[in-house]
């Protein structure tokens, strides 16, 4: 063959095989392209709301805190009152049902409950009529909601009706306003979690409530006390705040789990009421005779929380789309409750991932296109060997009457006659 033929031929070999390279290339990244906004669609629909089944919890222990804690002050005596002071259910952002969040209060040894759902008392107001029914003269609820904004979180306890957040941003007018407006209602106004609102954010370095009123400023709008152990955590400086005013003028002091989901409890507030009625225990707490019991570890018990059978089917999804999501990092800040954030959004992408990603996947289509092209080639000596091997036993039958013995006695010798 002539030498210029042969790199015709050569270049042609080339030009296809570069072409059916780039045309796979192309189906490939359209693939993966979609693949990639399919799983961070399941991403943000399923990842969190298929995992677990808190309707199928079971709260069967009965907490005692009273065996083995001691009031944090040392000279409160007894008591018949343990309450928790925060905690939420499916009527904001928490998991439970009014009457699981009662169910799993009970177990973790509360006889009292304040429901402080963000911006409504309908749960809370739920919560007490379940406990009416079921637990008559064991348990009390007493209803509330979480006034929540970007610059503070209060519980408004004692009241029977929603009142409106009026901004996301309220000035310190709006907020005397709404605390008067809870006292003309005879309820309390209870600032929450300090530490947790006033904790630097990052990457924008400010606070996870912007502009947060002090503690001075709050009493001197007219709050009625603070939230000094959340969840786990005990809030020294509030509590040091609170001692150092007078004894007359000193704030409330409660404790609450501000549960979301089931963990566990950690504090529980305590106090000597007349008898286990909304109305005794609001007393107590206006006239600041409470105290609380602490376990920094927590109890014993927690609740077991299986999956759902849901999560499963579709686990093989949410699991891959949580690679996809990897690849940018996304903050909206701290959400207010108003349908807004309080801070501006952060995105950051993560570009040398996605580039070895992209590096990676370019690898993989070149080893299959030249393990394609080898395997090709194979296929090619096969076909041609086997063309051969059946030309040679056409031949060998025309000269000998009989194919090829393969037998390991002749070999590949012709058979002979007698």
């Amino acid at each position: 063959m002539p030498k210029g033929r042969w790199d015709t031929q050569i270049y042609r070999k080339l030009c296809e095989e570069l072409k059916w390279f780039l045309w796979r290339g192309l189906w490939l990244t359209v693939f993966i392209a979609a693949l990639a906004g399919v799983m961070l669609a399941i991403y943000y629909q399923l990842s969190d709301k298929t995992t677990y089944d808190y309707a199928r919890a079971r709260f069967d222990w009965k907490a005692e805190p009273s065996s083995y804690l001691t009031p944090f002050d040392e000279e409160f005596g007894n008591y018949n009152v343990l309450l928790d002071a925060h905690a939420h259910t499916t009527y904001s952002d928490g998991v439970l049902t009014p009457a699981e969040l009662v169910d799993y209060s009970k177990a973790n040894g509360y006889n009292a409950l304040m429901v402080t759902d963000h911006q409504t008392v309908e749960g809370g107001l739920a919560a007490e009529r379940y406990a009416k029914e079921h637990y008559p003269g064991e348990f009390v609820v007493i209803p509330g909601m979480e006034y929540s904004c970007c610059r503070i979180h209060m519980n408004l306890i004692g009241i029977n009706e929603t009142l409106l957040v009026v901004s996301d941003k309220p000035t310190d007018e709006d907020l005397r306003r709404i605390i008067q407006q809870v006292h003309d209602l005879g309820g309390l106004v209870i600032v929450n979690h300090i530490p947790w609102s006033t904790y630097v954010m990052t990457p924008w370095n400010v606070a996870r409530l912007p502009d947060h009123p002090t503690r001075q400023a709050l009493l001197d709008m007219g709050v009625d006390g603070f939230e000094i152990v959340n969840g786990d955590t005990f809030d020294l400086r509030t509590y040091q705040f609170i001692q150092s005013q007078p004894g007359r003028q000193r704030p409330i002091i409660l404790t609450g789990s501000d549960t979301h989901t089931p963990d566990t409890a950690f504090a529980w507030t305590v106090m000597r009421a007349v008898n286990l009625t909304k109305e005794a225990i609001l007393d107590e707490i206006r006239n600041r005779r409470t105290s609380f019991l602490l376990d920094p570890a927590g109890l014993d018990h927690k609740a077991v929380v299986g999956r759902k059978e849901s999560y499963y089917r579709v686990a093989p999804f949410t699991e891959l789309s949580k690679y996809f999501a990897s690849f940018y990092y996304q903050d909206k800040g701290m959400y207010s409750f108003k349908g807004t954030f309080c801070q501006p959004e952060y995105v950051y992408v993560h570009k040398s991932m996605i580039g070895f990603f992209v590096l990676y996947m370019a690898c993989m289509l070149v080893g299959f296109a030249i393990l394609q092209m080898l395997w090709r080639r194979v296929r090619t000596k096969m076909a041609m060997m086997w063309l051969r091997w059946q030309w040679l036993r056409w031949w060998h039958r025309r000269l000998f009457g009989r194919g090829l013995d393969f037998s390991p006695n002749t070999g590949m010798l012709p058979a002979t006659t007698p």
